[in-house]
């Protein structure tokens, strides 16, 4: 039965060895995935599973995502994140998310962008119908708010993939967790070392498929990370077959002291 309120919804993760990158904390491919499976249990208990959207006869897209981090937790500790739901604002619906620590510290803050569409005619639907959002929409804001990322300048190709069947989730479509692992495989490991993630920004502009090349390109203009002390460094995927941009990101970061 679905659990209809506006509270947060709450879960609770350790930091096992399988969430930490070799710097043995959780990095930003391991918490996109708790951020998603938090998001997939809280939008099965309010009745708004896949299951339901294929009975509804529609289905939410992620279009755009921003996180911050002032801390990353270390292998063997404890977290916690929370989410709820904003009410609409045009067409775009916003779910956020805190990540806390087992004390309850705030460390980290998220926003996510969703667009509902038809499931036949894939047309976006007006979200305000969708759902009883006096009901359900939270009043809380993190602040943060997912902007456009625009293709601008000049780029260089610093990698090439090509999606396999570990890249795909549960629609046949490449997780969107997979992208920003696509960018932190081509970032060389000795920048993993000296470097401090802050911030992750990304816009999802089209689907991927299973079989597809997509290429990693990172913006030219991007600070010189051998010379500055914090910066941020733009990127973009492109699909090799037709050339067109798949995603964009922007990640914001500074040197480990």
């Amino acid at each position: 039965m679905a659990n209809i309120n506006n509270a947060p919804w709450t879960e609770n993760f350790h930091i096992t060895s399988l969430l930490v990158n070799p710097l043995g904390r959780l990095g930003l491919y391991g918490l996109l995935n708790l951020l998603q499976e938090t998001a997939w249990i809280h939008a099965e208990k309010m009745g708004f599973g896949m299951q339901d959207m294929e009975q509804q006869g529609l289905f939410w897209v992620l279009t755009r995502q921003s996180l911050q981090m002032k801390t990353w937790p270390r292998f063997g500790e404890n977290i916690q994140i929370q989410t709820w739901l904003r009410a609409p604002e045009g067409a775009f619906v916003a779910r956020e998310f805190a990540i806390l620590t087992q004390s309850g510290e705030e460390i980290g803050l998220c926003s996510t962008s969703w667009l509902a569409l038809d499931r036949q005619s894939k047309k976006i639907l007006p979200a305000e119908t969708l759902r009883p959002w006096d009901q359900i929409a939270h009043a809380r804001s993190t602040g943060i708010t997912p902007e456009k990322i625009p293709v601008t300048g000049t780029y260089e190709k610093i990698a090439k993939y090509r999606v396999r069947n570990s890249d795909l989730d549960i629609n046949q479509h490449v997780n969107n967790t997979k992208y920003a692992q696509w960018i932190l495989d081509a970032i060389p490991y000795d920048l993993h070392k000296s470097l401090k993630l802050n911030t992750y920004s990304v816009n999802f502009l089209a689907e991927t498929h299973l079989g597809d090349e997509v290429e990693v390109h990172r913006n030219c203009s991007s600070p010189d990370v051998q010379l500055a002390t914090h910066g941020e460094s733009a990127y973009k995927g492109l699909r090799v077959g037709d050339e067109k941009v798949l995603f964009t990101a922007v990640l914001g970061w500074e040197k480990r002291k």
